[in-house]
Formats: structure tokens, C-alpha cells, sequence
């Protein structure tokens, strides 16, 4: 499934409006200023909710991203854009009401294409005040797990006297993340069998890390795990139940859809962890170790909790089980029974392309 999302120009006529008679002004009235909207494309039905998918984690009014943009000339290099922020204003856009995801983006002040020259651009999603594009043209992004953010990044390029001319820009956003999930069923389908979970956390894994892509490129490059630097591994998401009603109680798949098939591999019809994003962390990219593991307790009928340590290194001889990679997706599933615990993971790749901005105008 590819969510698409495009941004594009609608800002003309107040650009139009606020000409004077200035000549210079009079030929930059002749075009279209940078304006954005954002209009969700398409919707892919899915059966089985593997990867996260939620366009208004883009499309929401008040949502901000960073853009980066540099124009080059010879061996001159000017500045367009320095993590300019742009931001959501409206959803969806009074010009399409019907549109669910159309959207308004607004910034201050505008820019203009020049009439010569390679332009590269880069943007964050979400705005990050600390982003920065260094002196080797990197941008570097600080990151942490806590902040639970679906972190992505793009890349675009137009050279103003190519066959694309001044045309719309697409940037084509990549999660720059890992997706993770802990899905929690139970074996038996019996209801004297009562299993709730009292705590959880993530052990040995690295809570914080530094995003560094090339800012100028021709294409948009995938992510990958090289251009993370992950901090020190610690302890994070580290919840309890304050009181008995916060107790997360553990199903069984059959009792969310009674008479399916194929129960075990739905991750729809397991319980998750409600100090989750809608189930999900995004992680920091990282080499999982020895000490990497999540550590919870269960309260059995009622009973005393039992607390459990699982390595979730190396889990089943699974391919890129022992990383947590740049847009992949991991599903650990996790099946309580009288006589022991099971761990199952599935690593599958996310979408590289949920987001678009189709339209990102430079005129002059």
C-alpha cells in the first residue's frame, strides 16, 4: 500500500494581489510564488494492518516541516531555503471541501526561481529546530525514540534550464525510522484463562541517534542503516499500570473474529501496547546485542505478576532480525501460555513512498 501525498502551488492570486509597479516585481507577477497543498491521493485497502498508515500523521492542521534549499551556479552556492518551516493551515482545503486530505501550507516570506543555475532541496518531517546542512552538504538530523515521531526525510533537484524547466518539484518523502510493534495473544481461547499485562519495557537499545543523508543529489536516495549513528543503549518505554483498569488485558486472535482463519498471522486481532502510537514506536535504526530484549509482567487470574526478559536479538533466524533498519516494519509477536512464553517477529519493508510533495513550485 502507497499512500501518496502531493503538495502544490494555489498561492497566485495572493501573489497577484500584492504586486506593485515595480518592474522587477511586474515580471515576478508573471508566475506562481511557492504555495503548498496537500492533497491525500489515494487509499489503499488493506486487509491486515502490518505498517502503520494514518495520512493525517502529514495531513493536520498545525503539522510543520523543515525544508532546505540551495541553488548552484558554477562554483557559486546561494541559499534558497535554511530550515524554513512550513506549515499546515488548513484540512481540507476550502478550494476542495470535498477532498478529505487537501490541505493549505503557508510560509513566510516567499521565494522565486532565478532563471539559471541547479536548485537542490531537502525537507524533515516534522519540523526540527536542530536540523542542520553542514559545510560537506549533509543534513543532519537529532532523533529520539521518546519523541515516538514518524521521522522522513526527501530530496528533489531541478536544474531551472533542463526539459523540466520551473515546473513543480517532487520531493518523495522516506521514513527514515524503524516501525516497531509488540502484538501480545494468548494461546488458549478459554475465557478462565485471564492473562493482563502490569508493566513494559525495552531494554539495550539505543533511545537516541543522528540521521546524516546527502543534502544535494540528483536522485533521492534510499535510507539506510550506515547513515545512522545510534547513542548509548539503555532502558526506554518504560511503563506500568497505575491501577487495575490500566491493565492491558491479552486475547486471544479468535475472540477479536470468531470463525477466520489464519488468526495467528493477523496482527489486527492481538492486544497492544496502549503507551504506543497506535501501537507502534518508531525506533532509531540500530544493531541489536545480546542486551537487547523487552522485559513485561503478567498477572495471571488475578495472581501475583510474573515478569519475563525476551532477547529479541537474532529472533527465528529471521533476515535483518538482528538490525532494526531505516523504513522496515518489525511485528513482534509475543503468545502467553500456562507452560511458557513465545516470540515470533516479522521484518517486512515499509513503504518508501507515503508521501509526496508533487508540487513544490520556484518561480521568478
Amino acid at each position: 500500500m502507497k499512500d501518496r501525498i502531493c503538495i502544490y502551488s494555489l498561492m497566485a492570486l495572493l501573489l497577484l494581489s500584492g504586486c506593485g509597479k515595480d518592474s522587477h516585481m511586474e515580471r515576478q507577477c508573471g508566475t506562481r510564488a511557492i504555495a503548498f497543498d496537500a492533497v491525500h491521493s489515494s487509499v489503499s485497502v488493506e486487509t491486515k494492518a502490518d505498517k502503520p498508515n494514518d495520512p493525517g500523521e502529514l495531513i493536520s492542521v498545525g503539522k510543520t516541516v523543515s525544508v532546505f534549499g540551495v541553488r548552484v551556479e558554477g562554483l557559486t552556492q546561494e541559499d534558497v531555503f535554511v530550515n524554513q518551516t512550513l506549515t499546515c493551515a488548513a484540512v481540507p482545503d476550502p478550494l476542495t471541501p470535498s477532498v478529505t486530505y487537501s490541505s493549505v501550507w503557508n510560509y513566510t516570506p516567499l521565494k522565486y526561481w532565478k532563471n539559471s543555475g541547479i536548485y537542490y532541496f531537502s525537507a524533515v518531517y516534522p519540523y526540527i529546530a536542530d536540523a542542520t546542512v553542514d559545510n560537506d552538504y549533509f543534513l543532519n538530523v537529532t532523533y529520539r525514540a521518546g519523541d515516538n515521531n514518524d521521522l522522513m526525510v526527501a530530496r528533489g533537484y531541478r536544474d531551472v534550464t533542463g526539459v523540466d524547466g520551473t515546473n513543480p518539484v517532487p520531493l518523495v518523502f522516506k521514513h527514515a525510522t524503524s516501525a516497531v510493534r509488540f502484538l501480545f495473544g494468548k494461546s488458549s481461547s478459554s475465557g478462565s484463562d485471564d492473562y493482563k499485562i502490569t508493566d513494559f519495557r525495552l531494554e539495550g537499545v539505543a533511545p537516541n541517534g543522528t540521521l546524516k543523508v546527502l543534502s544535494q543529489s540528483e536522485v533521492n536516495p534510499a535510507i539506510i542503516l550506515s547513515n545512522w549513528t545510534a547513542g548509548s543503549a539503555s532502558t526506554l518505554f518504560n511503563w506500568s499500570a497505575i491501577t487495575p483498569g490500566d491493565r492491558i488485558t491479552v486475547v486471544h486472535p479468535d475472540d477479536n473474529d470468531p470463525g477466520t482463519t489464519d488468526d495467528e498471522d493477523n496482527p489486527d486481532l492481538y492486544s497492544t501496547l496502549t503507551h504506543a502510537k497506535d501501537g507502534w514506536f518508531y525506533m532509531v535504526p540500530q544493531t541489536l546485542t545480546a542486551a537487547s530484549a523487552v522485559r513485561f509482567s503478567v498477572s495471571y487470574n488475578g495472581q501475583a505478576p510474573v515478569t519475563t526478559v525476551l532477547s529479541i536479538e537474532n529472533r527465528d533466524g529471521e533476515p535483518g532480525a538482528d538490525v532494526w533498519g531505516p523504513n522496515r516494519v518489525y511485528n513482534y509477536y509475543i503468545t502467553l501460555n500456562q507452560s511458557g512464553i513465545d516470540l515470533t517477529v516479522t521484518c517486512t519493508p515499509w513503504d518508501e513512498v507515503q508521501v509526496t510533495t508533487e508540487d513544490f513550485l520556484f518561480e521568478g
